[in-house]
């Protein structure tokens, strides 16, 4: 089993390099650094190098300040990656990965490529951080106040606030724990959720006043071809927060226009496998999140191949 091999590995190797997706957010960073204070708590040498840098709202999450953003110039007996289907999907940080003695890849997408040595992959867990909850309690009965503030975050986040299909007894039973160490919920949804500037709140009520709907109301879609990111938040949440409330809608599109390609991002109810349609396109995720990204294209030929593709294959 790969859990059993990856606890060995962390037992029996002395330094460790940490890293996770590009477009950091709850669940890669929560579950990074939930990891790096095991390791810390077990005396073992280990940095974390991200390609980009933590966004503000994450900046209140323990160890967020041990984060390096430049490529590692040493060399690491293990690499581990969280929450990322593809060793491309690092970014920069990539070559100091494949330069470790073992590489180990913890994730839970359903696209993941398998690029480690060692592939311990879950599609049907809610996030990385439920993962890095199962390596840190083969270690230790309790878990450490700081590694559950990461942990909680990391699951709170990726489950939608504990509303995707994949938010089960198993999720709650964790959470309870986690709670039990100290954990306060509202203080994180505050932190994650509560960071936005008014011109960011103005920029979603104008990519959501534009929502369309086809297909008997079941797929909706918003696009915008002025798409900047926040430093503030996750506009991209934001904006998927919002389109749930559509009653009958079964899958949501984001459509973004950034230079000559186009980021689209799904989401789904549960009942429509997303990650199909992003996978189509060279992308993938979850059933209920995935995204791609489309290049050398308009915005208008991405949604007209991607609204094609759904009513001919999913629905």
């Amino acid at each position: 089993m790969s859990l059993n091999k990856i606890v060995e590995i962390i037992k029996n190797k002395k330094s460790f390099l940490l890293s996770t997706h590009q477009d950091v957010e709850g669940d890669a960073l929560g579950s990074e650094l939930a990891l790096f204070s095991l390791l810390r708590r077990l005396r073992k040498e280990v940095y974390i190098y991200n390609s980009d840098k933590t966004p503000l709202n994450y900046r209140f999450l323990p160890f967020s300040s041990y984060i390096k953003n430049k490529p590692p110039q040493k060399e690491f007996e293990v690499g581990i990656v969280v929450d990322a289907s593809d060793i491309s999907r690092i970014g920069i940080v990539r070559n100091g990965f494949l330069k470790t003695k073992i590489l180990i890849n913890i994730d839970h997408h359903i696209s993941n490529t398998k690029f480690g040595d060692i592939n311990w992959i879950e599609p049907k867990v809610s996030s990385a951080a439920e993962m890095v909850y199962k390596i840190y309690k083969r270690f230790f009965p309790n878990i450490s106040k700081n590694a559950s503030i990461c942990l909680y975050t990391g699951i709170f986040t990726d489950t939608g606030c504990f509303s995707y299909s994949y938010t089960n007894s198993q999720v709650h039973r964790i959470v309870s724990e986690l709670l039990n160490s100290g954990v306060t919920p509202v203080k994180i949804y505050h932190e994650v959720y509560s960071s936005f500037k008014a011109r960011d709140i103005s920029f979603v009520g104008r990519v959501l006043s534009r929502v369309k709907c086809d297909f008997k109301g079941k797929v909706c879609w918003v696009k915008t071809s002025q798409w900047k990111d926040s430093s503030s938040g996750d506009l991209t949440e934001a904006i998927f927060y919002n389109l749930r409330f559509i009653k009958d809608a079964e899958v949501l599109i984001l459509f973004k226009q950034i230079g000559k390609n186009v980021r689209v991002n799904f989401r789904s109810k549960g009942k429509i496998d997303v990650n199909r349609v992003a996978k189509f396109f060279g992308g993938g995720g979850h059933k209920s999140a995935a995204g791609t990204t489309l290049k050398n294209t308009s915005i208008f030929q991405a949604q007209k191949k991607v609204l094609s593709f759904i009513k001919s294959h999913i629905l």
